[in-house]
């Protein structure tokens, strides 16, 4: 019997994260920015990048204590991956990753395709 390893999508889809985010914050437009998200958008044709990220300021009625907020993190059951990409490709979502800061993340839809190396291009 014979093994083949196959490179991880996973990979590919970092890769296309970490060379677009840097475009979409110089270039993007801030469209939201309330509650628990702000959301910034470019638009280059065929393209469409939303890029999110917490933007974190607690209510008056919310404790601001590290004690409350350890006990927030702790009921969760999957970690929270509040920071996120889409990459949208003639009106069709091709990418999306959601990510933390500690460096856990989760590609949540990824379409191969001969757009990746078009995005890798911009």
């Amino acid at each position: 019997m014979s093994l083949r390893l196959i490179a991880s999508s996973d990979d590919g889809a970092l890769a296309i994260r970490d060379h677009l985010l840097p475009l979409i914050r110089d270039r993007g437009l801030l469209e939201c920015q309330r509650d628990a998200v702000r959301l910034i958008t470019l638009q280059l044709d065929p393209w469409l990048l939303r890029h999110w990220t917490p933007f974190n300021d607690l209510s008056p009625e919310q404790a601001a204590s590290p004690g409350y907020r350890h006990a927030l993190a702790r009921q969760r059951t999957r970690p929270e991956l509040p920071y996120g990409l889409e990459v949208w490709c003639d009106g069709r979502k091709v990418l999306c990753v959601l990510w933390a800061q500690d460096g856990c993340f989760e590609v949540d839809s990824f379409v191969r395709g001969s757009w990746e190396s078009d995005a890798l291009a911009l």
